[in-house]
């Protein structure tokens, strides 16, 4: 993430909507991929004005009521329901930032030539909420429509889902990040060559999809599993070892953006491998000291590395 100011020379955020300085409007265009003023030809989404839950900015020439990122919501919790509002703020909060994460990698979110865009769906299941339709909700993408059960936006049941699978990370933005790999991995993937390619790299995603769900759910991860993967997840299917790989590809971006963007640490030229391997080493020990667990507990080996690397030559062509 880049560093925001107001005209006034104050320092703003991404969720910044008026500047604490000289009290203007502000709001993000995600257009110019910056916090600007509310000008005249500008107007708040939607769902600023009525639930204070987005800052992003629609153009008034569009005729529309909700931003870019709000306009692709298809289902939202019902905010009737006690809590939901805030747990609601809490997954459109990492909707945008995995939304600026993709634009700013030139990536197209909506609907184009051959695709149909991303689409959301934030859903309660019976497990927290006994009105619900479904008894079970589980998130996950299908055909550019990524499911995000409401309750990951629960720090307390996050957390507990965390312990029970033996998750080290486990967080809203990495939710995002991993689904919207699946959805981009058909964006990407768009030929024959590539097709090879990614085999070569990943390995072959015509391998039964659902019998190796069951193994790995069963058996867990192979002992040796740090040798060839991020996380003992992407273990269990190409597919799956492709979505994780995806998310880290975005978590660097977005982390050696803000790291440029606050001074914490200067562009160290084309070996970005190299260079956050040594940011995150800085990152975990200052929460360390902080007696905090670390933000990134990943070892990047030479196979992960290769994965990055492809993924970032696909992203850059």
């Amino acid at each position: 993430m880049k560093a925001f100011y107001c005209d006034c020379g104050q320092r703003l955020f991404f969720d910044s909507s008026s500047c604490l300085s000289c009290g203007a409007a502000v709001g993000f265009d995600p257009h110019q991929l910056n916090i600007v003023p509310v000008q005249p030809d500008y107007w708040s989404c939607e769902n600023q004005r009525i639930h204070k839950v987005c800052n992003w900015l629609v153009p008034k020439d569009s005729g529309q009521q909700f931003c870019l990122s709000c306009g692709l919501n298809e289902v939202i919790p019902k905010l009737d329901n006690p809590g939901n509002l805030t747990l609601w703020a809490r997954l459109e909060g990492a909707k945008r930032r995995l939304l600026y994460n993709l634009l700013s990698l030139n990536l197209t979110v909506t609907a184009s030539a051959g695709q149909n865009g991303l689409r959301f769906r934030f859903l309660e299941d019976q497990r927290r909420n006994p009105d619900a339709l479904e008894d079970f909700v589980a998130t996950g993408h299908l055909a550019g429509t990524i499911t995000i059960n409401v309750a990951e936006a629960d720090n307390v049941y996050r957390a507990a889902e965390s312990d029970a699978f033996s998750e080290r990370y486990r967080t809203l933005l990495g939710h995002f990040r991993h689904e919207s790999g699946h959805y981009f991995f058909k964006v990407l993937i768009n030929n024959p060559e590539l097709s090879k390619q990614w085999r070569w790299v990943f390995g072959d995603e015509r391998t039964d999809y659902a019998r190796a769900m069951d193994a790995y759910y069963e058996a867990g991860a192979s002992p040796d599993w740090p040798e060839s993967y991020v996380s003992p997840y992407a273990s269990s299917h190409p597919h799956e070892d492709w979505g994780e790989t995806f998310a880290h590809y975005l978590h660097i971006h977005d982390t050696l953006e803000t790291a440029h963007a606050n001074g914490v640490q200067k562009p160290q030229g084309d070996d970005w491998i190299a260079e956050w391997m040594s940011l995150s080493v800085t990152l975990n020990e200052l929460n360390r000291s902080l007696g905090l667990d670390d933000p990134y507990p990943f070892v990047l080996t030479e196979r992960v590395t290769q994965k990055l690397k492809f993924i970032d030559r696909l992203i850059r062509q």
